[in-house]
């Protein structure tokens, strides 16, 4: 017998799997206790966000706004820590990998939901609280089927057959699914034209489409879906008129329902727009997703405040792009000029482009720039532009950079002179996922001080169990072993790479 026929064997009689020699699960973790357990749990992940997002958004929250952001202060007073982020087989991970770190405590091969990449079937930790009678809600300002909150709920072998995952939402069953995707749901645009609206509303859901709709809705279980594909980037919902709900107003529609449970619920919001944002080094589009995600976390803390059986942890999957606010200027002097910069951005590039269209000319794009960006481009710069919109072609040294054309605009508004910044002073480091720790917070009552330190990505499966009084074990497999899996895959059966992973 195999040994992971043995790990097989051991989650169906529930037997707990030893962790294997070697990097498999990572470094040693630290072992915090809550010191009590709660009713409640919210899992907030920021998806794709790195310490110089909030350093970015930190400083322009302060100087631009004259606030201090409600991440930065609970930092300061409650227990925090770092994650590694690595899966299974590579340091880098994607979201799906990451997300079932959280979710099942154990480290997977990129590109699966809560599946070994032998096909073993992992239980997600939602799932476990729903079979102890826990509501379950998932809100995202991604699709709803994405990989992180999916992640939380049901098993894929792959994360972007979201027609399939939007079936087994249904069959699952959570009490409040609210994001983006419609292209999952409507009869007239799936490839199988089910119509899983219907299917849906049969089962008993309220189901909205618009903000006005989710305003109204008095039902005790809610699918909501406010866009074809993705939610709307913040700053184009707040400064180009797209009617999408917020992602506190989503957060404000879940919480009662759920809280009306007897026994309690879990709760996962994902902040997922940070992440797509920084994978087209899109400065505005990250700065102001980062303060929407604040300004969601204000409306948890508050329900926290007032609910002390809950628990809420914060944690990031990932870093993307890392987009760092750099010196400049004499002694660097000029540094947060270049960050009052930001003010004039008034759109993401995936609105510019929207409005762009597929073949633009050179004055087009400078006046798109100059009204939504306020950068005012040289005539090379724009032509650039044109190219990558165009001709989908990159940089005019021919290097490839990244997510096109967006990481081209990128490149466009890059600062010109370091003496005095004319353009906003962020650079990013790729157009892809990094392998740095990221951030990890834990906030609600009774809480003693915990000393987090630096701990792995399936340590948040650890304290949501904890939390919860729930406690099961995953099987486990070692890198060795899924190296070999994958490399007796044949070509073509590999996990599709996602332009959103």
């Amino acid at each position: 017998m195999q040994r992971r026929d043995i790990l097989k064997g051991g989650l169906a009689i529930g037997t707990l799997a030893l962790l294997p020699k070697g990097r498999a699960q990572g470094a040693p973790q630290n072992a915090p206790s809550l010191g009590r357990r709660y009713r409640n749990l919210i899992v907030f992940v920021y998806d794709g966000f790195s310490w110089e997002d909030y350093a970015i958004a930190q400083a322009y929250a302060r100087r631009r706004q004259g606030r201090v952001l409600a991440l930065e202060k609970l930092l300061a007073h409650y227990p925090n820590g770092l994650i590694n982020t690595s899966s299974l087989t590579s340091y880098v991970t994607e979201s799906s990998a990451a997300g079932n770190a959280f979710s099942c405590g154990v480290k997977t091969v990129n590109g699966g939901l809560a599946v070994h990449a032998d096909g073993t079937p992992l239980k997600p930790f939602f799932a476990a609280a729903k079979e102890v009678g826990k509501a379950v809600g998932l809100v995202t300002t991604t699709t709803v089927t994405h990989a992180t909150p999916a992640s939380f709920v049901i098993s894929n072998r792959d994360r972007n057959a979201e027609e399939r995952i939007a079936e087994q939402y249904l069959e699952f069953g959570a009490e409040v699914y609210l994001g983006g995707g419609d292209r999952f749901f409507n009869p007239e645009k799936r490839k199988d034209r089910k119509d899983l609206y219907g299917a849906f509303a049969q089962a008993g859901y309220g189901v909205v489409r618009t903000l006005e709709d989710l305003a109204r809705s008095n039902a005790s279980k809610l699918l909501g879906v406010f866009s074809d594909s993705h939610v709307a980037y913040e700053v184009d919902r707040r400064f180009q008129g797209v009617k999408v709900p917020s992602l506190k107003e989503m957060v404000l529609a879940a919480l009662p329902r759920l809280a009306s449970y007897r026994q309690g619920f879990v709760l996962q919001v994902e902040a997922g727009r940070i992440d797509h944002a920084n994978h087209l080094n899109d400065p505005a589009a990250t700065l102001w997703d980062v303060l929407a995600a604040d300004e969601a976390l204000e409306a948890l803390t508050a329900f926290v405040d007032k609910n002390p059986d809950t628990l809420l942890i914060l944690v990031s999957d990932h870093a993307t792009g890392t987009g760092a606010l750099y010196g400049t200027g004499q002694s660097y002097l000029e540094s947060s000029v270049g960050l009052d910069l930001l003010e004039g951005q008034k759109a993401s590039f995936e609105h510019m482009l929207r409005t762009l269209g597929n073949n633009p000319d050179a004055g087009q794009v400078k006046e798109a720039f100059r009204a939504m960006k306020g950068v005012v481009l040289d005539d090379a710069e724009a032509q650039m532009v044109v190219e990558a919109i165009v001709k989908r072609v990159y940089r005019p040294d021919g290097v490839r950079y990244g997510i096109q054309p967006s990481n081209t605009l990128s490149w466009a508004m890059v600062q010109k002179d370091p003496r005095k910044p004319d353009r906003p002073n962020i650079g990013w480091n790729s157009g892809q996922h990094t392998a740095s720790p990221v951030t990890l917070l834990l906030y609600g009552h009774g809480l003693r001080f915990l000393n987090l330190g630096l701990v792995e990505n399936t340590h948040v499966f650890r304290l949501m169990g904890e939390a919860l009084g729930i406690r099961y074990q995953n099987p486990v497999m070692s890198e060795e072993e899924a190296l070999e899996i994958l490399k007796s895959r044949p070509v073509g059966m590999q996990h599709p790479e996602d332009i959103w992973a």
